[in-house]
């Protein structure tokens, strides 16, 4: 479809994982593949208007080829390729732990088993999701509870029919049905504080992770402008075109190692260049202020520039702080 070479990778499970995740990595050329080698850009996949509905389709893809293998193989399993949310499955998702979570949770946990003890999550994502998966088994507990509830209600009104005592009976099933809309009740109302509570922690968590990755961001600002200070021209020149490349490429490499993407890479070169600017101009200026520091002191003392106008001159501007461009 996109003329372009796939290279396919069928993993399975890493000793010490979980025994399920046996995975694929599918890796493809950015380029055309021709009768001669590759050829013209593929844009299509990386273009905003287009990146996104085109791998939602591909997932789309995959998730329909891995039912079918599951049906074939007459696997009960099926997966899907959105989100709880758009599922539409009341149930709240855990994190994804990656690679350095993965394994500071395995080494914790040989190190209980060794130890006999039973294992407790160590890292906060893995906590947070024992905690999310405790919560969704005690909803799911709770549904099963009220709908065995309902069983039984229907099951005694039934049998209820059979015998003499209607009256009764009537009376008992009207008291159980408040109690199980009583129960209903409390439990939408505790789903709903579950709700606000995890919305909350939710955003919380996105003005942590963005708080981390501006002050983060800043710092590396802030050293780049310090070293490209230092360099002589020519080699300032080189040193930012190694930060900031021009090759989309390369820059799409630098953005995604950039704590906050393409914008504060894009942000942070027009800072950076525009500090040096300012403090070339800098340089210059007092250069030559430098220059005319002994004409202007002639006729003091023997001849030279006075003292307290040398203190006027220092060694140049310097780079505290950085500006803030965030």
């Amino acid at each position: 479809r996109y003329g372009v070479a796939a290279d396919v990778a069928l993993h399975a499970p890493s000793a010490g994982g979980d025994d399920r995740n046996y995975h694929a990595h599918i890796l493809t050329t950015t380029r055309e593949v021709e009768a001669d080698g590759l050829g013209k850009k593929t844009r299509i996949l990386d273009a905003a208007k287009t990146g996104g509905p085109e791998i939602e389709s591909l997932r789309e893809l995959w998730a329909m080829q891995c039912n079918e293998a599951l049906e074939r193989h007459q696997q009960p399993a099926r997966i899907d390729h959105r989100s709880y949310e758009r599922q539409g499955v009341d149930e709240m998702p855990t994190i994804h732990l990656g690679p350095t979570s993965t394994t500071m949770e395995r080494k914790h946990k040989a190190e209980q088993e060794r130890k006999g003890e039973p294992y407790k999550p160590q890292t906060f994502k893995a906590q947070e999701n024992e905690r999310r998966r405790t919560l969704n088994d005690h909803v799911r507990e709770m549904v099963r509870e009220l709908a065995a509830t309902v069983r039984e209600v229907a099951e005694q009104a039934k049998n209820a029919k059979k015998s003499a005592a209607q009256a009764l009976l009537r009376a008992i099933g009207s008291q159980r049905q408040e109690e199980l809309a009583e129960q209903a009740r409390r439990a939408a109302e505790a789903h709903r504080r579950e709700e606000e509570r995890r919305e909350a922690l939710r955003q919380q968590s996105l003005r942590e992770a963005r708080e981390r990755a501006v002050q983060e961001a800043k710092g590396r600002m802030a050293d780049i402008a310090k070293k490209a200070q230092r360099l002589a021209p020519d080699a300032r020149e080189k040193f930012l075109a190694g930060e900031y490349p021009s090759d989309p490429f390369n820059r799409a490499l630098k953005a995604h190692r950039h704590p906050l993407g393409t914008t504060g890479l894009d942000a942070e070169e027009k800072a950076v260049k525009a500090h040096l600017k300012v403090y070339q101009e800098q340089e210059k200026r007092q250069q030559a202020e430098r220059q005319q520091a002994p004409a202007r002191g002639r006729g003091r003392g023997r001849g030279g520039p006075s003292r307290s106008r040398s203190r006027d001159y220092d060694s140049g501007p310097s780079y505290d702080s950085g500006p803030d461009f965030f």
